[in-house]
Parts: structure tokens; sequence; C-alpha cells
């Protein structure tokens, strides 16, 4: 890895953990998120709008699969559930109801009490058209609205207490990982070693949040990147060399960490920044 490749990894790290100390804690964006309102009852429990829009999609399929069997009579019950679910769904938002072609249903129907089936296919294809400019247009914002991580309630332990998740890696998450790296340049083997200790246990308390760990962890099954197995070896052997004096090795593995780092920004930050004002 470049040295300037290096530097970008460490300053996207630095440039992450300060935007989420400084962004407002526990505002969301419910009035500028793009999303109608009346969505909101439909993912105040679960995620009803997202079981309709499954029901939808598989009635819709159920028509096709009918037809690849040639077993038309099924492709035609599979169209009046389909018929019905589409019915159902366009009145649940209203304010998305233009998305919605009740007259290319209609052309689906009549084409398939026609026994037409290439008109068939036709017609499915533009309603596909107009489901997928739906997603397009809608499913990044519900995404990022009702499943995209919130980090403002979580607290992490640090060497003051608990403190909110994004002052804990501010000040002692990245405090021990940057130390490292400043110790290292400034041959300071006693100060590195110190920086290490602190890094590890804050990341240890991180994945511990991260992997299931109380009632307002992240993940309810261990995570397989960013946090896992193969990261912990890297932090052990970055230690190791640190210990023994080996810097070149001690800041290649750091990058390396680095990198894992960003990718999991890459993940949560959109999402987090996504219910944040001013960002």
């Amino acid at each position: 890895m470049s040295n300037k490749v290096a530097i970008a990894i460490i300053f996207s790290l630095l440039l992450g953990s300060t935007a989420l100390w400084m962004a407002s804690a526990g505002t969301n964006k419910s009035e500028n998120d793009g999303l109608p309102k009346s969505l909101d009852i439909y993912y105040e429990y679960y995620p009803e709008y997202l079981y309709e829009m499954y029901e939808l999609g598989e009635s819709m399929v159920g028509i096709t699969v009918n037809l690849q069997q040639g077993d038309m009579t099924n492709a035609t019950e599979s169209f009046k559930l389909f018929e019905q679910e589409y019915e159902d769904s366009s009145r649940m938002v209203p304010e998305w109801r233009g998305y919605y072609k009740p007259n290319e249903v209609k052309k689906l129907g009549d084409a398939l009490d026609a026994g037409n089936v290439q008109d068939v296919y036709i017609a499915i294809g533009e309603i596909g058209e107009t489901c997928a400019d739906c997603h397009y247009d809608t499913m990044p914002a519900v995404y990022d609205k009702y499943y995209g991580g919130d980090f403002s309630n979580l607290e992490m332990n640090t060497p003051q207490g608990f403190l909110p998740w994004k002052e804990a890696k501010m000040k002692y998450l990245l405090g021990g990982f940057d130390g490292i790296g400043v110790y290292i340049k400034q041959n300071n083997k006693s100060a590195a070693e110190q920086s290490f200790i602190l890094f590890e246990w804050m990341f240890d308390n991180m994945a511990a949040k991260c992997d299931g760990d109380g009632d307002k962890s992240c993940h309810s099954s261990t995570p397989r990147y960013y946090v896992s197995e193969d990261i912990q070896t890297l932090i052990t052997d970055m230690g190791t060399n640190i210990t023994e004096g080996n810097f070149t090795e001690s800041e290649r593995i750091r990058y390396e960490i680095g990198d894992s780092c960003h990718r999991c920004h890459i993940i949560h930050i959109p999402a987090h920044y996504a219910k944040l004002d001013g960002i």
C-alpha cells in the first residue's frame, strides 16, 4: 500500500469520526427525508409495507411461473391475486398512487383472457417498468429511514465510563488508533504501546456493541466483517510488532485495519447521516 493511500485511509477515519462527533445526536430527518408521512404507520411495529410488496411481487411472478409451465388456468388465478394485491397496495400510500398503472393491469387481464401469451409478457414488462421507477425513486430513502443504522442512542465504555458512541469513538478509539501512528513516527515505543492498549480495549468495546451485546446492540448475530476474528488477529499482530519494535510492519498492519474500518464506514455512515439534520 502506498503512503498516499494509507494517508487517505487514515484521513477518512478521522473525517468520519469527527463528523459523527459534531453531528446533532438525536435529531431525526422526519420532515426532510422526502418520504410521505402516510408510510410511517406501516413501519411502526414491523415492516408491513415491505411484506405487502413481497406479496405483490410474488403474485406477479406467479403469473409468469404458471405460463412457463403452460398452465393458463393457474396463471389466471395468479393474476386475480395480483390484481387484488395491486389495488390494495396502491391505497396504502396515497402519495405514491401515481406509480400505479391500473390500465396496464387491465391489459394484462385481457391478454390472459384471450390466451395471448406474448401480450401477457408485454403487459407484465410494462407494469414492471413502473414498479422499477417507484423502487428507483423511493427505495434508498426508505432503506435509510427504516432500516439504516442510527448510533445516536448507543453508548460505549471508555476510560471516562460510558459515553455516546460518536464521542467514545472520537476521543478514545480514534485517539488510540492514531496515537499508535503518531508515536511510531516519533520512535516512541513505550507511548505507542500505551496507545495500542487503549485502541485494543476500545475496539473490543465497540465490537461487543456490534456483536449483540445488550438490548441496544446493532446485530443479533456475529458480524463477519470489520470486527470479526480476522481483524482481531491483525490487531494482536500489530501489538506484537509494536512490542518487538517492528514499526514498519506495525504501520503496514495498522493501514490494513484502517481499510477495514473505512469499509464499515461506507456501509453505516450514509444511513446514519440520513437520520441527522444538517448533514
